[in-house]
């Protein structure tokens, strides 16, 4: 491929729809907020709207002209710019993952999106839109192809070459999509949505307002229980049907090198996570799904996944007794156990107090201005009971090759990190601690542009002294003694220890 080529034309649509999705928010706040002040009317009058969507479909068209790319020199060459011209080289050995996806108006034309993956990027190399399947599926043979293979550029036919074997995993029924929609905790984001929206209508008169609730409700406190519990409850639908959308027809798949998640109902996406990227796994109980037994599982990696260097979703709801057999099947390396270690009893009051004190200072501070601070401070219960939760869940395992570690924020999470993706590791302790001869401990992974860290707090000295020695480079394991005895665990041992970390111990 020695010639620029340009996208297929429905890229310059798809710029449109971009760029409109990205200009939701400020266009709702403006038409909400304008009123009758003539903000508003820019959007409901026909000729601001002509001038407007003529502007952005100009824009799409140029962006969509100016989009060029090829393959050349073992290269993917791309040039872009609507107003500063752009160049992008990516070369052959910095592309770690090439996935080829597909959304509802690309199937409509029988196209494809190439997006390509580079290493030590946290955002992905570029993203080729709007491409037939033989065009995308060329540049993927030719950008995977070993240095070892020749490069045939005036080949425009595609490259036969052994795939790997893909192996499905599992996949999510329908029964479990309902379920994760039902007791995933994102309900509060579509709550603050519709809060946001609520606060910014203005058409709707006052007076019209408080007549109806003079006449409808018997009092105000009546009114306010049943907006409050009608807001939540459109929430908790919203957040059903937004779980439903992104983890329609959801399958995992591994190979021998990386793992393919496939997703979506209406667009379709696959993210690749290679092994070799992958930093730590997450066992996440959320607070509605942990009394019925289930979890989600995530996967931290350095700088892929479904959103470059953020935790992914590697199993959006699996029942907890079944996810150490999922991990041992997806990730083996990950199948890790050891000895639990607590925190001491003396350790109980600090979990509790370190979530009384915020109870306390924001009831310090309503009171002053609200003089309703005695309110506030009988939340002190709760926050004593989220402590005691807390305590009760930490635990903290270290054995040759991975640590794990358990915390409770409001949900439950367990962490298995490898000893050799371990970035840092660090032993801290306040006057307090040291009293008690306490310490709290915390491990770094590149997971992000900066970073996620893992926090063990209030254990016994030695144990955080001793994850720290472990989680040096140059460590020395212990001495071997009985070589023989020391070989991996036995099953009937491995599954007594998962039974040990499937009890909360609350």
């Amino acid at each position: 491929m020695s010639e620029y080529k340009r996208q297929h034309p429905v890229a310059a649509i798809t710029n449109v729809l971009k760029s409109l999705r990205e200009l939701l928010v400020p266009i709702v706040i403006v038409f909400f907020i304008g009123g009758g002040g003539g903000g508003g009317s820019i959007f409901t009058n026909p000729y601001y709207l002509s001038i407007f969507f003529s502007l952005l479909l100009i824009g799409s068209v140029v962006s969509w002209w100016r989009y060029t790319y090829r393959v050349e020199d073992n290269e993917l060459r791309i040039e872009f710019g609507l107003l500063v011209r752009k160049k992008s080289y990516i070369p052959k050995h910095r592309i770690q993952v090439i996935n080829i996806s597909s959304g509802v108006l690309q199937r409509m034309f029988g196209l494809v999106s190439l997006n390509v993956q580079t290493a030590g990027g946290s955002t992905p190399g570029a993203t080729i839109n709007a491409l037939t399947k033989e065009e995308a599926q060329w540049i993927k043979d030719i950008m995977s192809k070993s240095d070892s293979e020749p490069l045939t550029e005036s080949s425009d036919e595609p490259i036969t070459r052994q795939e790997p074997e893909i192996e499905v995993v599992r996949a999510l029924t329908f029964k479990h999509l309902l379920i994760a929609g039902t007791t995933a905790g994102s309900f509060g984001v579509a709550l603050s949505i519709i809060g946001t929206i609520m606060a910014q209508i203005q058409y709707i008169d006052d007076d019209t307002v408080i007549n109806y609730v003079e006449n409808f409700f018997k009092s105000d406190i009546t009114f306010i229980i049943v907006l409050i519990a009608a807001i939540i409850f459109i929430s908790w639908l919203l957040s059903i049907f937004g779980t439903v959308l992104a983890y329609a027809n959801f399958k995992i798949s591994k190979t021998s090198k990386q793992i393919l998640i496939n997703r979506g109902l209406f667009e379709k996406k696959q993210i690749t996570i290679p092994y070799s990227r992958i930093q730590a796994i997450r066992i996440q109980e959320g607070v509605l799904r942990q009394p019925f037994g289930y979890c989600a599982l995530y996967v931290d990696s350095a700088g892929f996944g479904e959103q470059s260097g953020k935790s992914t979703v590697l199993f959006p709801l699996i029942a907890k007794s079944e996810a150490w057999d999922f991990i041992r099947s997806v990730v083996p390396q990950y199948d890790q156990m050891g000895k639990k270690e607590r925190p001491p009893v003396r350790a109980l009051r600090r979990y509790m107090i370190r979530t009384m004190i915020p109870i306390i200072f924001v009831g310090i501070i309503v009171h002053y201005f609200a003089n309703i601070g005695w309110f506030v401070t009988g939340l002190l219960p709760l926050g004593a009971l989220l402590g005691y939760m807390r305590f009760k869940a930490a635990a903290l395992t270290i054995n040759d090759d991975a640590v794990i570690i358990r915390y409770r924020n409001l949900a439950l999470t367990t962490a298995i990190i490898l000893r050799h993706r371990i970035q840092a590791a660090s032993a801290w302790d306040n006057w307090f601690q040291r009293r008690k001869n306490l310490k709290s401990g915390t491990i770094n992974i590149a997971s992000s542009d900066t970073g996620a860290s893992f926090l063990a707090r209030d254990f016994e000295e030695h144990v955080i002294l001793d994850l720290v020695e472990w989680a040096e480079p140059n460590y020395l394991k212990k001495k071997k003694q009985d070589e023989t005895e020391k070989t991996a665990p036995s099953r009937e041992k491995k599954d007594s220890d998962i039974s040990d970390w499937l009890d909360t111990g609350f």
